[in-house]
């Protein structure tokens, strides 16, 4: 019996120095995220993008900030938290808990064919607030599709979560790759480009984008 409860003990102690050693590891390696420098990094630019030159704005769920005259914007501390006050006014406060950088870059086909593409990338300080914030950027083009005829919603083989939603001229996809969130869009305002390109541009921009993520997340 004496032998037994020995034997209990050391089985017990054991397991907690291995539980006591994961959550140790846990705090040593966290999962990978992004600093300012790297979203800086990952926002594709008109080099990536041949025939393309940056645009300063297109709506997405989350508005640029009025800085953004260039095409392009990288968000952190004070600036971050400026932009957060605003997207909180205008229903977009799920995007702001825990999230420490923002990127959002607005590119364009030309000044007279408006076919533009737009990332925001969001970087969140774990996997946790990253799956919250994907859940909040979600149910946000979920509302707003319901308000579109001939609105439809699609999941998504991209990232490690991902939901596509198409309305007539602009498709959305709402991805997620470990602490890091993106909404990349494709928006044809003017009919001016045939489906054929449209249909590529919803292929190659999100996978652009993911590949930068991915190179810089390691």
């Amino acid at each position: 019996m004496v032998r037994m409860t020995r034997r209990g003990v050391l089985v017990g102690v054991a397991a907690l120095v291995l539980a006591l050693a994961g959550f140790g590891a846990y705090l040593l390696w966290p999962a990978p995220t992004l600093d300012a420098g790297d979203v800086d990094a990952v926002l594709p630019t008109k080099r990536d993008l041949p025939g393309f030159i940056p645009h300063d704005g297109l709506t997405g769920s989350l508005s640029v900030p009025t800085g953004n005259k260039d095409g392009r914007s990288v968000l952190a501390g004070a600036d971050l938290e400026k932009q957060c006050r605003k997207w909180r006014k205008e229903g977009g406060g799920w995007a702001c808990r825990h999230l420490h950088g923002a990127g959002m870059v607005v590119l364009e086909r030309s000044e007279n064919v408006f076919f533009r593409v737009k990332s925001d990338v969001l970087a969140y300080d774990d996997e946790d607030a990253a799956k919250a914030a994907w859940n909040g950027l979600v149910a946000a083009n979920r509302d707003a599709i319901d308000k579109i005829p001939a609105a439809k919603e699609h999941s998504s083989d991209l990232g490690d979560a991902g939901r596509s939603f198409e309305a007539p001229g602009v498709t959305v996809l709402a991805i997620r790759i470990e602490t890091v969130v993106v909404e990349a869009i494709v928006w044809d305002g003017s009919d001016q480009v045939s489906k054929e390109d449209e249909d590529a541009m919803v292929k190659k921009w999100p996978t652009l984008q993911l590949s930068k993520i991915e190179e810089r997340l390691g």
